[in-house]
């Protein structure tokens, strides 16, 4: 059996990550991905790949998803539920935002995560592929 607080840290470093996403507080997220981490985002659409490194995660993953919001207004993460145990932690949440193009969006996902001496090892997201290549990249 695990002890209960056998997720909190992986739990806390996903929280952190995510805290990181919504202030795009780019100096902490080096902090918080390991460097060989793995990222995945399965479908049909500019940004559905696997990413390996902290490098080609940033600049493949989370630089371009950057460049398709607006920088001066707010980006939330809204958690609704979080479950970890040992080093795994899924995520569901509600990602709000405002295109560059100033077009609202508002995206239910779903991570798994995996935590391993702190950081962030790996990464899968699921959510509406149609939605996001319609809203953020014209797309459908």
């Amino acid at each position: 059996m695990n002890h209960p607080d056998s997720g909190a840290e992986a739990k806390s470093v996903v929280h952190r990550y995510l805290k990181a996403l919504r202030e795009r507080d780019a100096a902490a997220i080096p902090q918080l991905i390991a460097a060989d981490a793995v990222y995945r985002i399965p479908g049909d659409h500019p940004v559905a790949g696997t990413w390996k490194g902290l490098a080609e995660i940033a600049e493949n993953f989370l630089l371009p998803m950057g460049e398709r919001f607006d920088p001066t207004a707010d980006y939330a993460v809204e958690v609704l539920h979080v479950i970890a145990e040992g080093p795994e932690v899924s995520v569901e949440c509600v990602t709000r935002a405002t295109t560059r193009d100033g077009a609202p969006y508002e995206l239910d996902i779903s991570a798994q995560f995996t935590v391993e001496d702190g950081r962030i090892t790996s990464m899968r997201e699921y959510f509406d592929t149609q939605y996001f290549a319609r809203t953020l990249f014209g797309q459908g």
